[in-house]
């Protein structure tokens, strides 16, 4: 059950949506924000949610999906672009909270390392991917886009219900995780060839797959972990070709090479 106010959003309520664009009040609130039915009723099964901000026509659309504190139920004709990140806004927003960060990062595999990746779109486009593949578990390191950022969020298309993002801020864990028998994997511009291996497999244990910023690829600190390195070959028929992959049609591509095998 949940309390419910109708016609009525407070000016803190309205300042705390738009307020959770930043990082800082995301982490000082403990609170995400999400837009749409659609998204939000998947965010329900795993993030409760404090305050859930619709219309009587929408509402049911999610209700019953999950923990939802207070609802507050706004006129038919209300305009949510006062409060949406969207271009086209939707009549339903959510503030969900955040999960507890773990307090110690164990790279458990299959998995994935974002280093540095700096583009929303990107790091959603990747967590959506990695959901696709079943890869559940993936690390970020300090510089790569928060996943909980209005921008990533919508990019995940729900994807963050059920895959587990955790921040490393020791990269000694990745020398731990490869002593524990996991075979650390990173993308570079020459490296051994992942579509050449058709029948045969790449490695014989568990990965974990390190994907790079978009201009300087994977960091040198991370890079030293690395205990097989990979390149996605060009087929273009005359040799001309943009320089390298976006990092989300990167990461697709090695997963589903990965997955095959």
């Amino acid at each position: 059950m949940f309390t419910t106010s109708s016609n009525t959003l407070s000016q803190r309520e309205k300042k705390l949506i738009v307020a959770l664009q930043q990082t800082k009040v995301r982490r000082a609130e403990g609170l995400f924000v999400a837009e749409g039915p659609k998204l939000i009723g998947e965010l329900l099964a795993t993030f409760p949610c404090r305050l859930l901000v619709t219309t009587a026509s929408f509402l049911p659309l999610v209700e019953g999906l999950g923990q939802i504190q207070h609802v507050v139920l706004l006129p038919e004709e209300y305009d949510f672009s006062s409060l949406s990140t969207l271009r086209t806004p939707r009549p339903m927003i959510a503030l969900l909270e955040l999960p507890t960060p773990p307090s110690a990062s164990t790279i458990t595999a299959p998995s994935l390392l974002l280093d540095n990746v700096q583009d929303p779109g990107n790091v959603g486009s990747i967590l959506r991917t990695a959901d696709w593949f079943g890869c559940r578990s993936v690390f970020t390191t300090e510089g790569t886009a928060d996943p909980f950022s209005p921008k990533v969020v919508q990019a995940t298309m729900g994807a963050l219900a059920r895959v587990k993002v955790t921040p490393i801020t020791d990269v000694h864990t990745l020398g731990q995780a490869h002593r524990d028998g996991v075979a650390i994997l990173g993308t570079f511009l020459e490296g051994e060839d992942i579509l050449a291996h058709h029948s045969t497999p790449l490695f014989s244990s568990p990965y974990l797959l390190i994907m790079g910023n978009e201009g300087q690829g994977i960091s040198p600190t991370v890079a030293q972990y690395v205990t097989q390195r990979l390149t996605i070959p060009s087929s273009s028929p005359d040799g001309k070709q943009v320089e390298s992959l976006n990092v989300a049609a990167a990461t697709a591509i090695v997963l589903a090479c990965l997955h095959r095998h």
